[in-house]
Formats: structure tokens, sequence, C-alpha cells
């Protein structure tokens, strides 16, 4: 089988959702329970998860690029991708566009985003904490 080649192509999220992947994701000097996600490209697989599994596709405003396509390992997150855009369409010739492919990742991770905000953010505790409760109350409840 044929993997995506993504390489190249540029990831992108919202200008103003921008400072929640700064605000989540690990900076040398900074603890992990602050900032509970290792990579920007770790944080929009979740919030692309998130996104398609409560429909919640949002496209994208005004944009920036966070890093390049071929960030994503081709034997764990581009399938992933892949699921998600045929999520989306329902056709199975998405998956011969590698750029729309993309395009449908960074609508469903625009609207994922708000949501791991509101859970990891708007909650009292710290971030890593709540992202494990988050993710313990997912499981318990499927």
């Amino acid at each position: 089988m044929k993997t995506l080649d993504l390489a190249g192509i540029s990831v992108y999220v919202e200008r103003k959702v921008h400072p929640i992947y700064e605000e989540l994701t690990s900076r040398s000097s900074k603890k992990a329970e602050d900032h509970p996600f290792a990579t920007m490209k770790d944080l929009f697989m979740m919030s692309a998860c998130i996104g398609a599994q409560q429909d919640k596709f949002v496209e994208l405003g005004p944009s920036r690029d966070i890093f390049s396509g071929e960030t994503f390992n081709s034997k764990t997150e581009v399938p992933v991708l892949a699921a998600l855009a045929y999520h989306q369409t329902k056709d199975i010739e998405v998956l011969s566009d590698p750029k729309k492919v993309i395009e449908i990742a960074q609508g469903w991770a625009n609207g994922g985003i708000h949501i791991v905000r509101e859970a990891l953010l708007e909650r009292p505790g710290r971030p890593l904490y709540n992202l494990v409760e988050m993710l313990l109350s997912e499981v318990a409840s499927s």
C-alpha cells in the first residue's frame, strides 16, 4: 500500500489559536504539568481527532504555518490523517490528494483546539492533570 507523501506541505492553524498551541506545548524551561504536549504536531493531532469525534469541523480563517507535513510519522500519524479525511468526505479519492488530506485535518484541528483549550486550560488544575482526566473520562464512557 502506498503511503501519503506529505513532504513539502505546510500545516496551518488560525492565528488566533496559535497562542493556545504555544501555551500547551512544552518548553525546556517549563514544567510538563503546564505544557503537556511535546510538540505542536502532537497537539494538532489530538485536536484534529477530538474535532472529528465531536463533529467540530471549522474552516481556517487567517492562519500561519506551524510545521511541515513531513513531520508526521508515516506509519502512525499519516493513516490517522487519512482516516480523518475520509471521515469528512466519505470519498476514497480524497486519499490521492495529500494537500486535501492536510486541509481537512486542519479543519478538524481548528474545531478541536477549542475543546482541548476548554478541557485543559479553562478548568481548575494544571493542564497535564486535566488532560489525564479528559482521557480517563473518554475511556470510561466508551
